[in-house]
């Protein structure tokens, strides 16, 4: 796939606000409406399939807070490595490899994984930290905020499994959704959760 800022005719590290205005303004030029019964038809909407999917590659690095859209040492494709090695239960290794991307604490995505991972470590105090910094980083992002309000407000942190979702092997507990299930209940029935997990 061809560059998404090329894609979108737009130089690399664009705005939020650039990415959807030139994504707008793609998709009204090759409209299907616009192309009906023309010889073009075909060809425009391969056109929107990838201005549709470099929306996405770009618009999906901004949710996840990624320094780059493409990949590369502190891009989307490190990431989805290191959250794998965390799935893994390789959490010193996905440490090591977060302290490697330069730059990186100025991100949503790498604070988060920071978190995750010393999270999958047991290392609750530590975590607790780095959700806080994801969320300020990045609010709109609901996996950070959702794995920040669940350890913050869980009554010991005593919490096992993965925060952002998906159980790492070895660990004993429960999945996210059952998390959730048992202190929305404990709430209801004692207080315990002082207003659910989320």
């Amino acid at each position: 796939m061809r560059d998404p800022y090329e894609v979108l005719g737009l130089a690399p590290g664009a705005s939020e606000e650039e990415i959807k205005a030139a994504y707008k303004a793609l998709a009204k030029k090759y409209s299907a409406d616009n192309y009906a019964a023309s010889p073009l038809q075909d060809e425009a909407d391969q056109r929107m399939q990838e201005i549709n999917a470099a929306f996405d590659q770009l618009m999906g690095a901004i949710r996840t807070g990624s320094a780059d859209a493409t990949s590369g040492a502190g891009g989307a494709g490190e990431y989805t490595q290191i959250r794998r090695l965390i799935n893994e239960g390789q959490a010193d290794e996905a440490l090591r490899r977060l302290q490697a991307i330069a730059g990186g604490e100025s991100g949503g995505e790498w604070n988060f994984l920071c978190g995750c991972a010393y999270y999958y470590k047991g290392w609750l105090d530590q975590a607790l930290p780095y959700f806080e910094t994801a969320v300020r980083l990045s609010p709109e992002n609901r996996e950070y905020s959702a794995a920040y309000y669940r350890l913050r407000n869980s009554a010991a942190g005593n919490i096992a499994g993965s925060p952002y979702g998906g159980m790492p092997q070895g660990v004993m507990g429960c999945s996210c959704c059952d998390m959730c299930t048992a202190l929305m209940c404990m709430d209801l029935c004692c207080g315990f959760g002082r207003g659910g997990c989320c």
